[in-house]
């Protein structure tokens, strides 16, 4: 199953969880925010600026359009922002036929609230801190004050004193604000789940904040067993049984072996990618009801840096390699390597070692010998060679596997006016044979073989005939390749105003970028190394907008 899925207010980390596991289940994924320049642009296959969620009709309107140009199956808030719209809107969105995972509104209301969430926990007899009135508190311990509809730590207020509460109380800190005994020494626990229609609970994933930077946790271990496990579990199976719906994160600070719920968040965690990386897909739980347990160990979250050179913005057309840049090209090969072994079968009577044998192979190469050395590994007979190179020319997969972020860039340029073209080297029979699988916008494109000009790149015949066929100089063009000594020394050599090479874990190619520099220094500055297409759109036609 596959599908789209439009991922609300998702511009920040908030967004990245429920983004990230929709990509991984091999869905499409929009992103909506009304911040126009954001990280998560860059991730997504298409992005679109909303309108504030405080313009309600126009917010509304927004989201009926996008459900009907983007075919949206799956929509999902992030923050407290776009949440209580969300759930108010839930009913009429989904006759639209996009499921909407949202809590209830009265749900939403009163955990929206922490006062309100405190004590609706609190009825139901799970462990809170109880709530103190600052006023009336002798002040034989310290207090922490919380903004009632804040979340995180942000303007949170300490108060060790009466002196320090008169201080905050002067500020603001008076009303609208939860007060509860400040905890001295504690380990943070944090716990994502999902809760499904129906009132299904998710796998639970338990992690402990190891180190943290401004209040986002960097370092997390994902536990296994133990912690809050009973009661995270309580705590959702309470949240099902009152509307609950989507995704969820909740916190327990644990002191002296006692645990207290703190944090009731009907969202996404900032951090909740945990999940994820530990093995449990909870958008798959939602979408399609299978849950997975995470396994334990350490998220580790840095910053990745990606530079795209200035040069590009401007482009009229883009020429896309097809190997490895538009489509998988082991997953393709893996496809053939099936039917081969399915049309010999009948003859031998068990290709187990043959299989995985080719398998590294493809993963790993030699690729052009892939037949005799998977052969020869598995110590079956040369002569065998013959025929099953036969049987691999000839062997057409049903469907290509096209990389998201690739296919998601196309459309964003034709729909910009952007025109595209490929230009791909190795045999014609064989790219052929993809790209004659390959969907809208593909099919509409020119395509440069340059097997039938008897000129592989880098050389800039392949270049040239693509800027012709485009009705364009190449300086009004860029390339986008995942080779950068075929694909960007053949287009800057052209006269390409600049290319892209994009670097996806798992590729075929893993080229070096401190020794292409070396040897092309001249071309050093019009070289952007990325590791997604998604969002690239955005720069490459920033200077038209």
């Amino acid at each position: 199953m596959t599908g789209v899925a439009l991922v609300v207010g998702g511009g920040g980390l908030q967004g990245l969880p429920v983004l990230r596991a929709v990509r991984a289940m091999g869905w499409k994924a929009v992103v909506a925010d009304t911040i126009t320049d954001n990280i998560n642009r860059f991730e997504a296959d298409r992005y679109f600026v909303a309108p504030p969620v405080a313009h309600l009709s126009e917010f509304s309107e927004f989201l009926r359009d996008l459900i009907a140009s983007e075919k949206i199956d799956a929509i999902f808030p992030t923050t407290m922002f776009d949440l209580p719209a969300l759930a108010k809107l839930r009913p009429e969105l989904e006759i639209l036929g996009a499921r909407v995972f949202a809590s209830t509104t009265e749900l939403v209301s009163v955990l929206e609230d922490k006062l309100l969430a405190t004590e609706a926990a609190t009825a139901a007899h799970l462990p809170t801190l109880p709530t103190i009135d600052p006023e009336t508190h002798d002040f034989s311990f310290p207090l922490i004050g919380k903004p009632r509809r804040g979340w995180g730590g942000r303007d949170m207020v300490h108060a060790k004193d009466r002196a320090e509460y008169l201080e905050a109380s002067a500020n603001g800190a008076a009303e609208g604000y939860l007060w509860q005994r400040k905890i001295g020494s504690f380990q943070e626990w944090s716990v994502d789940f999902a809760i499904g229609e129906g009132g299904a609970v998710s796998e639970i994933t338990k992690r402990l904040r190891v180190r943290a930077s401004g209040g986002y946790a960097v370092i997390s271990e994902v536990i296994e067993k133990g912690g809050p496990d009973q009661l995270a579990k309580a705590t959702a199976q309470w949240l099902a049984r009152n509307g609950a719906l989507g995704l969820f994160n909740v916190q327990f600070l644990e002191e002296n072996g006692n645990y207290w719920l703190t944090d009731i968040n009907p969202r996404p965690g900032t951090s909740s990618v945990s999940a994820l990386a530990a093995g449990s897909n909870l958008v798959t739980f939602l979408l399609e009801g299978r849950s997975a347990p995470s396994t334990g160990g350490y998220l580790i979250r840095t910053l990745r840096d990606t530079f795209i050179a200035s040069g590009i913005s401007g482009a009229k057309g883009v020429v896309f390699d097809l190997d490895e840049t538009v489509i998988d090209q082991k997953s393709w090969m893996a496809a053939k390597l099936e039917i081969v072994i399915d049309d010999l079968s009948s003859e031998l009577n068990d290709l187990s070692q043959f299989r995985e044998i080719a398998l590294q192979i493809i993963d790993e190469g030699p690729w052009d010998r892939l037949i005799d050395v998977a052969l020869q590994r598995a110590g079956l007979p040369r002569s065998m060679s013959e025929r099953m190179i036969t049987a691999w020319r000839s062997a057409m997969p049903t469907g290509v596997a096209i990389h998201l972020d690739a296919q998601g860039l196309a459309e964003d340029l034709v729909r910009r006016g952007v025109p595209i073209s490929i230009l791909t080297d190795n045999p014609a029979a064989s790219q052929k044979q993809k790209i004659g699988l390959l969907p809208s916008p593909w099919g509409q494109t020119h395509v440069i073989l340059t097997d039938e000009l008897a000129s592989p790149k880098p050389a800039t015949a392949g270049f040239e005939l693509a800027a012709s066929r485009l009705g364009m100089a190449p300086g009004d063009l860029v390339c986008i390749g995942d080779s950068p000594w075929r694909d960007a020394v053949g287009a800057l050599r052209a006269g390409y105003r600049g290319a892209v090479i994009v670097q996806r874990a798992g590729s075929m190619h893993n080229p070096s970028k401190g020794l292409f520099n070396q040897r092309f220094p001249e071309f050093s500055s019009r070289v952007s190394w990325v590791p997604s297409l998604s969002g690239l759109g955005h720069l490459l036609v920033r200077e038209n907008r």
